[in-house]
């Protein structure tokens, strides 16, 4: 592993992930916590870089999907204070920050030490890293995945007993209420109902907009590039779809930031935050469903925090595969790039035993 002088090095922004979906795969057992046992043996390797309070918080956990994603978060947090701090693997010690908890790493009896924050997420077997590495000042930052389809059956079942708008409304408690009335109202785009070259206008729009019910009939009049007005029959399944996409979006994006801050989805300032003009990116069209394949990247989000712009932070949600999502925030605004899916064995594990 190359050395990291960060007194000569330009600072920057780090952004990884680590697909545990397909990794350290256990032999079934009939309950969930034997499965995840078994991790000690398919996975003693990375086990084995740990320490035994982190293998303890890694076991403890019933099912062997969020052990992996566990076990994964540790070793990217370890793997950045390695790389980028020019520390022993065995001393990247990870703390937490006293006033809000969040991870870090404190340096013990280091004066001339690098600045760096890190924040971690996981869902649905994806982890995710983003680190502020070497800036003057303070630097924070927050990251999210989401998994649009990962609890598709449970979301369709609550919307066809209630409808889209109260089952948005289940999550009052963690928008802002002109969010809430963005997701139930706003119009989707055409693009992302399968409409293409072509604008939705007028009571069309409309019906877009106000549809909340699954296995309908939407008759939608399409204006196409020319001009000419054309009738398309539209599943209200479809329109469904892309509500729910936002609503993963924005779900996203809010907890990005809130990462980055170091609260949680129990800060007292929740439905003071707005965040608004928000486009949910499109996945690739040639993303198969395993895929975690970049597509669209959404940017240039209004945040509005007690009343007042917030102008000091870059955030950007980028499509992942076909049903990820994740989000990436800096404050004070920095460039971010692109996520960097890591290898396991030669970007992980090799580094990490070859600097113990």
């Amino acid at each position: 592993m190359a050395s990291y002088d960060h007194r000569k090095s330009e600072p920057q922004i780090v952004q990884w992930l680590l697909d545990t979906r397909d990794l350290w795969p256990v032999p079934h057992r009939a309950r969930s916590k034997d499965q995840v046992q078994e991790l000690k043996s398919v996975a003693s390797r990375a086990l084995a870089l740990l320490s035994s309070a982190e293998q303890d918080s890694v076991l403890r956990y019933y099912h062997v999907k969020d052990a992996k994603m566990s076990l994964a978060s540790h070793l990217l947090k370890h793997l950045v204070i390695t790389k980028y701090c020019n520390v022993p693997w065995s001393k990247s010690k990870i703390s937490r920050q006293p006033t809000h908890g969040k991870p870090c790493y404190i340096p013990e009896g280091i004066e001339d030490h690098m600045h760096m924050d890190f924040n971690v997420s996981h869902q649905a077997g994806i982890v995710s890293l983003i680190a502020a590495i070497g800036f003057e000042n303070q630097v924070d930052v927050g990251t999210d995945v989401v998994c649009a389809n990962e609890r598709l059956i449970q979301d369709y079942s609550n919307i066809d007993k209630e409808g889209f708008f109260a089952w948005v409304d289940i999550h009052g408690d963690v928008f802002a209420d002109s969010e809430l009335q963005d997701m139930k109202l706003s119009p989707v785009s055409a693009e992302s109902v399968g409409i293409l070259g072509g604008e939705v206008e007028g009571y069309a729009k409309d019906t877009l907009s106000r549809c909340q019910w699954r296995n309908k009939k939407l008759d939608i009049k399409v204006v196409k590039a020319d001009g000419v007005p054309e009738s398309v029959e539209l599943s209200s399944n479809v329109v469904l779809n892309a509500k729910l996409r936002r609503f993963y979006a924005m779900w996203c994006l809010r907890e990005t930031y809130i990462k980055m801050t170091g609260e949680a989805l129990l800060a007292s300032w929740l439905k003071d935050l707005e965040i608004s003009n928000v486009q949910t990116p499109a996945a690739k069209d040639s993303a198969d469903s395993s895929s975690l394949e970049i597509g669209d990247v959404a940017r240039d989000f209004k945040i509005v925090f007690k009343g007042k712009p917030v102008n000091d932070v870059n955030m950007e949600l980028s499509a992942l595969g076909p049903a990820y999502m994740i989000g990436g925030c800096v404050r004070p605004s920095a460039v971010m790039g692109t996520w960097l899916e890591l290898n396991l064995e030669t970007d992980v594990l090799d580094i990490a035993e070859a600097n113990l």
